[in-house]
């Protein structure tokens, strides 16, 4: 992608950085107010964000990045395509001469990311071993101490502060294209959204069926807020899920599921007044752009993931198996299905008052 300015010699005390988060959407937003408190305290650095391509375009355009350098997902089970694309990716990477080497995944893939970079400053995070990570570890010149379970924001900001930002203040700055904006706009008038009714949105969709809120308490929810309007979200993954709520949803709806990109997910995320959601990424894009979220958890630990910000709401019913995370020990993820729609509904109704 274009960089922001043009690529030179950063002005002197001023580093060539790269941030390596190549995935997922969550982490990738989880990560944002770390590198703008880099931005900050480095203004005229030369920063770059390593990404896999299915992610690339959240990061277009962002204010603090002067480059986005978009990489194919590694698929080990091709061993030759492998080697061709890390000998490409080491020289793309060694060309831009980076000084420090930034790994906020702290995974196997991008300790080896961190070692194709060449920058002689590696830092990374200093949390308990997973997925091979002792791997990205030895790639480190500098662990950051941190709380494994503090949210992630939090964990990446520390980072930012080890190396002599200010993390009082942290920001997403995510954009939003204009034109992308006037496209929403169009598409819900077409969809009989808007004049004084509130416009929510929901997003049923999650990594796994069990941190999935049941689609008939979605409806039910509908029908408990007769004066609000509707858009239901998704990927091309959750399309008959999306369908099935807006079949049985009353009055106008919209159902986006799997007709939008990610830029184009984002505006229509910017455009709703709040969002009812399960962990999953859109409820982070929610909260980045100030959209009140009710976010639905269950086997997933909110105090790592929950939408980070005050004016979200987190609806949880902690078990004596939570957070079994992408392990359950069950079949009626009862975790889940004890949110009812009333209080869903009354934390909606709350985040307007």
């Amino acid at each position: 992608m274009s960089p922001r300015r043009e690529e030179g010699s950063p002005k002197q005390g001023q580093p060539r950085i790269l941030i390596i988060k190549r995935s997922s959407l969550g982490d990738i937003v989880h990560t944002l107010p770390a590198v703008n408190a880099l931005r900050d305290k480095y203004p005229d650095a030369y920063i770059a964000w390593l990404v896999e391509t299915r992610f690339a375009n959240i990061l277009a355009g962002h204010p603090a990045l002067d480059e986005v350098i978009a990489i194919r997902r590694y698929d080990v089970s091709q061993p030759i395509r492998l080697i061709r694309e890390s000998l490409r990716v080491r020289r793309e990477l060694l060309a831009r001469d980076f000084e420090w080497a930034i790994d906020l995944q702290g995974l196997l893939k991008s300790g080896h990311l961190q070692g194709l970079s060449g920058a002689k400053r590696r830092i990374g995070l200093a949390e308990p071993r997973r997925e091979f990570n002792y791997f990205s570890h030895h790639m480190c010149t500098e662990l950051v101490p941190g709380d494994i379970n503090a949210h992630a924001v939090t964990r990446y900001l520390h980072v930012a502060e080890h190396l002599g930002c200010d993390i009082s203040n942290p920001r997403f700055d995510l954009h939003v294209s204009p034109q992308y904006e006037d496209w929403v706009r169009q598409m819900f008038a077409e969809a009989g959204l808007g004049g004084s009714k509130l416009i929510v949105g929901i997003n049923p969709g999650a990594s796994s069926v069990h941190k999935q809120w049941p689609p008939e308490r979605f409806v039910a929810l509908t029908k408990l807020l007769p004066d609000m309007q509707w858009v239901v979200l998704g990927g091309p993954a959750e399309v008959e899920l999306a369908q099935r709520i807006g079949d049985g949803i009353d009055g106008p709806v919209l159902v986006t599921a799997g007709k939008t990109n990610m830029q184009q997910l984002m505006a229509v995320i910017s455009s709703l007044d709040a969002l009812v959601t399960a962990d999953t990424g859109p409820m982070h894009i929610a909260a980045a752009l100030g959209v009140p979220t009710v976010a639905l958890f269950g086997p997933t630990d909110p105090r790592r993931t929950c939408p980070f910000g005050e004016i979200h709401t987190v609806i949880v019913h902690e078990q004596d198996c939570s957070f079994c995370k992408n392990k359950p020990t069950c079949l009626d993820y009862h975790c889940m299905t004890a949110i009812t729609p009333e209080e869903v509904a009354a934390a909606l109704e709350n985040a307007f008052r």
